[in-house]
């Protein structure tokens, strides 16, 4: 899992610094066309392939939407934001997820994980630091996509345990793909050059990397006990920030950061805890 944190860091940098020179569509085709390629020439390998029809079920279809909603809303906060912050900002998923199971009566919440994902939200208003004037949009679009990755994880929980998981990164990369297309109605496309065309791979590969694995990290073991690495993508997406761009949190937005972390963990602590009880 810590593993897979520092390739979604590493992924999310390359995504940031291409998202300054290239436009948004641009950045979803390419690096979907690449990620497509090397889940098929794997799945081709594994025999996967075959089950390829799976992916036009429903929640494969719906889960390949999220996708490429999430790739389009991220990398334009990325774009205007510094990595650490956007990275902070979507570690609130889990609690989000949390209110959302709680209000849709899926799950019983306690006092005790209501009051980590008031906290939570707490923290993300001090990563945010709205003015009177409102939220600048590059926070609106981190926030954003801190809600539509919590609906993307959540139909994830739809698709049939039969259907292989690079089936589902297949799908998912040929919606990013489609979604980039429809955009490049309205965006004008510039030539890569050889620095960009090798970023663009290098993500493509950094992100199957990641989603391996976290593959490898969940089977045999107990979600209770790998989750909490999760967060160890805020220290790599900080460090990477800093070590990239300079970008360094302003104290307001560091508190709002432990928070967001520390309630994340908490609640997942809670959560074991009451599973064992069961």
């Amino acid at each position: 899992m810590t593993a897979a944190m520092a390739a979604f860091a590493v992924n999310d940098a390359m995504m940031k610094y291409l998202a300054a020179t290239l436009p948004v569509s641009e950045i979803m085709v390419l690096r979907g066309l690449v990620a497509a390629a090397l889940v098929t020439f794997v799945m081709w390998r594994t025999g996967d392939l075959a089950m390829f029809a799976e992916a036009r079920r429903g929640p494969v279809l719906l889960r390949a939407f999220f996708e490429a909603a999430v790739t389009l809303v991220y990398v334009s906060a990325l774009r205007g934001l510094p990595l650490g912050l956007v990275t902070s900002i979507l570690q609130a998923t889990p609690l989000i997820m949390t209110a959302i199971a709680a209000l849709w009566g899926r799950e019983t919440v306690g006092w005790r994980r209501w009051a980590a994902v008031g906290m939570g939200f707490v923290g993300i208003v001090l990563i945010v630091q709205p003015s009177p004037s409102g939220l600048e949009p590059a926070m609106m679009l981190a926030v954003l996509a801190a809600f539509l990755v919590t609906f993307r994880d959540l139909s994830t929980r739809l698709v049939h345990p039969r259907v292989p998981s690079l089936v589902i990164v297949l799908a998912a990369s040929l919606g990013s793909t489609a979604g980039g297309a429809l955009l490049a109605l309205t965006e004008t496309w510039s030539m890569p050059n050889q620095l960009e065309i090798f970023l663009m791979i290098s993500a493509a590969v950094a992100v199957l990397a990641g989603n391996t694995f976290i593959t490898i990290a969940f089977r045999g073991t107990e979600v209770s006990a790998v989750s909490p690495f999760r967060y160890a993508a805020v220290p790599f997406a900080l460090l990477v920030g800093f070590l990239v761009w300079g970008d360094v949190p302003n104290s307001l937005a560091s508190l709002g950061i432990f928070i967001v972390v520390a309630a994340g963990l908490y609640a997942m602590h809670r959560e074991a805890v009451r599973a064992r009880s069961r």
